[in-house]
């Protein structure tokens, strides 16, 4: 049985913009943990006018975030959505959704093999009225290092005007055990909700020497965080003054 049904406008989401599910699964025999980010208006391509899904995800022998994006029709739960590598589409997923579980059918974009997957929702995060309050929701993100993902760990309190990353666990690919964990406790201005996809917030600059940037809400128009790898420490180092962008 379809569980939800949605009845609301991109502009409404926009104060508190992110309603996210997170699942784990398999695809065939390959487990995989994946989500979502319900996202109606965000396309402006024509072609893709009628999307209404971001995401991400990744199987856990590699580790490597994977984008998602598409469409899906929260009536009949029917749904596609599209594996996103650079600017192509290298496969697909026909969904059949529901906020509890998914299921349906992978297929690669070149060979047309195709794999049953299925889905089993762990945690949801929703952010979209200033009463919604929630705290340590894990939401992966797309942009990723060499030998290192990202997971941001959100909170929010009733009251505040949109949900924030408390947190950020930086975990080593190969073993998928937590290699560091960054506090924005210091940091006075929010972190990690400045983009609109929840899963854009982290930006890699400078994948040689292990360089990111995270979003911040500082400013009028927001800016962002830096972080280096420190070869002696071995070690991420925050800088905990946001950088703006944009009019002060």
């Amino acid at each position: 049985m379809l569980l939800l049904f949605f009845n609301f406008s991109f502009a409404e989401l926009h104060a508190g913009w992110y309603q996210c599910y997170n699942y784990t699964g398999k695809i065939g025999d390959y487990p995989v943990t994946f989500s979502i980010q319900i996202t109606p208006g965000f396309f402006g391509e024509k072609e893709k006018q009628h999307f209404n899904i971001n995401g991400v995800y990744q199987y856990e022998k590699y580790n490597n975030p994977i984008a998602l994006e598409g469409v899906i029709d929260f009536e009949t739960g029917k749904g596609t959505l599209y594996e996103k590598t650079g600017n192509d589409y290298t496969a697909s997923f026909s969904i059949n959704f529901d906020e509890a579980q998914c299921s349906g059918t992978w297929i690669d974009s070149k060979t047309k093999k195709s794999l049953p997957f299925q889905l089993t929702k762990i945690s949801m995060l929703t952010d979209t009225t200033s009463s919604n309050s929630f705290g340590n929701i894990d939401i992966a993100q797309t942009s990723s290092l060499q030998h290192y993902y990202f997971v941001g760990v959100y909170k929010k309190v009733a009251g505040a005007d949109r949900a924030e990353m408390e947190q950020l666990k930086i975990i080593h690919k190969r073993s998928n055990r937590l290699f560091q964990t960054i506090n924005f406790k210091s940091v006075l201005s929010q972190t990690g909700n400045v983009s609109t996809i929840i899963f854009d917030n982290i930006t890699v600059t400078d994948s040689k020497n292990k360089s990111f940037i995270v979003s911040n809400n500082v400013g009028r128009a927001g800016g962002y965080l830096q972080v280096r790898f420190d070869l002696k420490k071995n070690k991420f180092i925050l800088n905990p003054e946001p950088i703006m962008e944009g009019p002060q």
